[in-house]
């Protein structure tokens, strides 16, 4: 240690001055990133959330702060309260197909068959596939008419579905829709997941003469769980945020059947031109997302297994 210290002190000026420049350096290729972020998110979030506080002159005359009168007319609004139901609903129908979708393709994905390089590629490309032409193969797939659906549904007897049409099944076809376009994004994480865990674990339990569902409960599972636990996560922000899937296939119809609340948002902005009332449900459903998560975080984080 003394040596090390008697080292640094005989350091020419030189170095120091070297090891400055890398210290500016640093900080200059992390400066337009952190300018970027400052911009472009966080001054609007908190331009949104400062505009949930004031009211809107409707002749255009300016704004005038109104305290917590938007947030008072939100808990008495049964549309609002509608559009919370549904958009939890939403969520976890999102979240279940996308967890369990994504699992079941990661372990399948695992076994060394022919051809596996072309089935991991199938599933991934969802990931490449961008939210309007998604939303319109789901369109074509989904039609009431000469659907591909109600066609397969039609050759086992069975009466064709209004499946983005009607109240019954709107929401949970567009739920599917959603879950689809992420499956792939799942299967690359928990893929990549289950090849971290050590190969040793399932040729013991093997010899231990362990089932497969024994060894998947007691050994995937946990050892997977960090992975699996970023996974629910991020599935359900992506439920409660899902907007163009809703907006290309529905409108939030039929019968506000599937008016989530980030599509109440915009439909009270755009449409009813109330933009501080927007807001307010804008920065009410940034504080559910964030309560949510430490939640999941408190209950669910405490299970995850670090190995």
């Amino acid at each position: 240690m003394e040596e090390d210290m008697a080292s640094l002190n005989r350091r020419s000026p030189w170095s120091n001055r070297f090891m400055g420049l890398e210290w500016l350096e640093g900080y200059g290729l992390f400066l337009p990133a952190a300018l970027f972020l400052l911009v472009f998110t966080l001054w609007p979030a908190f331009q949104a959330i400062l505009l949930s506080f004031q009211s809107e002159d409707p002749f255009g005359r300016g704004r005038f702060w109104v305290g917590l009168d938007n947030f008072t007319e939100l808990a008495h609004d049964p549309r609002f309260w509608t559009s919370v139901w549904l958009t939890f609903k939403f969520a976890i129908v999102v979240a279940l197909l996308e967890v369990a979708l994504g699992l079941l393709g990661a372990v399948l994905l695992q076994y060394p068959v022919p051809g596996i390089g072309l089935f991991r590629t199938i599933f991934f490309m969802t990931t490449a596939v961008s939210t309007a032409v998604a939303a319109v193969a789901w369109g074509w797939f989904l039609h009431p008419v000469g659907g591909l659906l109600n066609r397969l549904i039609e050759g086992l007897g069975l009466p064709p579905q209004g499946w983005l049409t009607t109240p019954e099944w709107a929401l949970y076809s567009v739920a599917a829709a959603t879950a689809w376009q992420a499956i792939g994004f799942s299967t690359i994480l928990l893929t990549a997941g289950l090849q971290d865990i050590p190969q040793e674990l399932y040729e013991a339990a093997r010899i231990d003469g362990a089932s497969s569902w024994v060894t998947f409960r007691h050994i995937t599972l946990p050892l997977l769980s960090p992975v699996l636990f970023f996974v629910i996560v991020l599935a359900l922000v992506r439920g409660f945020t899902a907007f163009g899937q809703i907006h290309l296939l529905t409108r939030g119809g039929p019968s506000e059947a599937t008016t989530v609340w980030i599509y109440r948002v915009y439909l009270d902005a755009f449409f009813n031109l109330r933009f501080t009332y927007a807001a307010a449900e804008g920065a009410l459903l940034f504080l559910i997302l964030l309560m949510l998560t430490a939640l999941q975080f408190y209950f669910l984080g405490r299970r995850v297994h670090y190995a």
